[in-house]
């Protein structure tokens, strides 16, 4: 016990004279190297800018750069966003790239050598576990006592508490700048979507509920809208992947996956609207009005059903509504605004609609750095208003311009590149915000980005959101609880890919869900799943 006593003793001597040198000392993630004054100097230049004298201050950043401009540029100090950031901040910036394809091999060599930039731009921060392991491995750091310094990007994420709870981990700490789509219009691109050409020919509307895209599928047979001679008007999808026959379901408040129902975690297979939606899937499948390769359609095939006119509904995409529009001669597909059940609600999982941040493009702090808070400053100058339009439209009057109601427009440099680069490309070397840096992405850019076709589509799935509460939001496990869960995991998701396709098919029998399917999934495991999930989700909900 006096070894113990002792020991105790020599610690709590050593935390008080680390404390009392914290006072007064360095802090050497932070640069804070002469004390309170220094301290005082910096948070009076908070939203100041420039932050320093041009050429003053210069940091490093390891950024990956994708093969799409890696032939127009040497750096991104080629760019004008950047180049016009210098300017107002007077930052110069060091960058160290490594092009795609052999981006994950510098990356672990750098990591390996620990030869630290100041900052890091990929997908570190895109999985909160993969965050975390990082700064665990002391690569980065938590930006927790740092967020003064950025009052811009932190009135976003403290003013927003779906985004807040996304952002951080149990603790409060965010470890990245990322992507954002704080407006939901700039999520609402996915969707259900149709021939509305075909339905003028049989003159029906747009459907708007599960019973009405029914009777559209069958009228277009009985029609043979496609001229061919056959009863192949279907409905089409994949199997796995995306744009998926099952997102049907969600019409009926189910899911394929996990989800809420009553605020409680569950699974769509455990709740009464799935059989009703898979009894609905199955029937469009007996009666031939689902497409018969959905289980085997890759994107590929699955495109090939609409340029063949074998198909004219679906789940979607704008692009795609676009690119069908564009190589279908004479077709006009069109969004879907809604698609109800029985309920007259219409719902949706997808979590492109309910996930704010992208899980690419952001940027890190290493623990290298000593400079961090001039760091924050420097990264909190892209969620300024002005920052916002520096990365989302570039320099007003060279990439973009603003017509007599204020909308803004790229400029020819973009639109008509004399070397015959695409608008998409030439976006990059002007602003490149969401594709290759962290923006808050807003409508402006959607606008000038989209071709008319897919900004209707945007427009159109914006002004008729579905319900999303049902959505189970990105939390995060303990080590120790995905160590409990893991195989069960793979059960689960093994057996309900199976089970859905012979539901559909009808292999099963949608009145052995009860007796057959539920038992399996049981057996599998997915009970103790929910009850790890569902105390994941109320800690998750319990971040403030």
């Amino acid at each position: 016990m006096k070894k113990r006593s002792i020991l105790a003793l020599v610690l709590a001597l050593i935390l008080a004279v680390g404390a009392l040198a914290g006072c007064t000392g360095s802090d050497s993630k932070s640069g804070s190297n002469s004390g309170s004054s220094v301290n005082e100097d910096l948070k009076n230049l908070i939203g100041k800018y420039p932050i320093v004298k041009n050429g003053e201050l210069t940091l490093k950043i390891w950024s990956t750069m994708g093969d799409t401009i890696a032939n127009d540029i040497k750096d991104f100090n080629d760019i004008l966003a950047f180049q016009e950031m210098e300017k107002r901040t007077g930052i110069h910036i060091e960058w160290e790239h490594a092009v795609a394809g052999q981006d994950d091999e510098k990356f672990n060599l750098m990591i390996a050598t620990r030869a630290l930039p100041d900052l890091i731009r990929n997908n570190i921060g895109s999985q909160g576990k993969e965050a975390i392991k990082y700064v665990q491995d002391d690569v980065i750091i938590s930006f927790k006592p740092y967020m003064d310094f950025a009052p811009n990007f932190k009135n976003i994420v403290y003013g927003n508490a779906d985004l807040y709870r996304q952002l951080t981990d149990d603790d409060g700490n965010i470890y990245f700048f990322p992507s954002l789509n704080m407006d939901p219009g700039t999520r609402a691109y996915r969707g259900f979507m149709i021939r509305e050409d075909w339905l003028q020919k049989v003159g029906l509307e747009i459907p708007k509920t599960t019973d009405e895209l029914y009777n559209v599928l069958k009228t277009w047979q009985e029609k043979d809208v496609n001229g061919d001679g056959k009863k192949n008007e279907y409905y089409t999808g994949r199997g796995s992947s995306d744009f998926l026959v099952q997102n049907l379901l969600w019409c009926f408040g189910a899911h394929y996956d996990f989800q809420l129902k009553d605020g409680k975690v569950t699974h769509g297979f455990l709740t009464n609207e799935f059989k009703e939606g898979i009894a609905y899937i199955a029937k469009l499948y007996s009666e031939g009005l689902l497409d018969p390769d959905y289980l085997t359609n890759d994107t590929s095939k699955w495109e090939s059903k609409f340029i063949s006119e074998e198909a004219g509904a679906s789940y979607g995409i704008a692009s795609r509504v676009h690119k069908f529009n564009k190589n279908v001669e004479g077709s006009n597909f069109m969004p879907i605004p809604t698609l109800a059940g029985p309920s007259g609600k219409m719902y949706s999982y997808d979590n492109t609609l309910t996930n704010i941040y992208k899980t690419q493009q952001t940027v890190c702090i290493t623990t290298a750095n000593k400079n961090v808070e001039k760091s924050m400053m420097w990264m909190d100058y892209v969620y300024s208003p002005d920052g916002e339009v520096l990365f989302n439209l570039g320099v007003e009057g060279i990439s973009f311009t603003r017509d007599e109601k204020g909308e803004p427009h790229y400029t020819e440099a973009l639109t008509n590149d004399p070397q015959g680069r695409p608008q998409n490309q030439m976006q990059l070397l002007y602003c490149p915000g969401g594709s290759q840096w962290p923006v808050n992405v807003t409508m402006d850019a959607v606008k000038c980005q989209k071709t008319p076709t897919e900004l209707m589509v945007f427009q159109t799935y914006a002004a008729n959101l579905p319900d999303t509460s049902e959505v189970l939001p990105p939390f995060s496990l303990t080590e120790a609880e995905m160590s409990s869960i893991t195989s069960k995991l793979t059960d689960v998701k093994s057996y309900v890919d199976e089970a859905i396709g012979s539901l559909i098919i009808g292999k099963i029998s949608v009145a052995d869900i009860d007796t057959v399917v539920i038992p399996n999934l049981k057996n599998a495991g997915i009970d103790d799943i929910i009850k790890v999930y569902q105390t994941a989700y109320e800690r998750y909900m319990a971040k403030k």
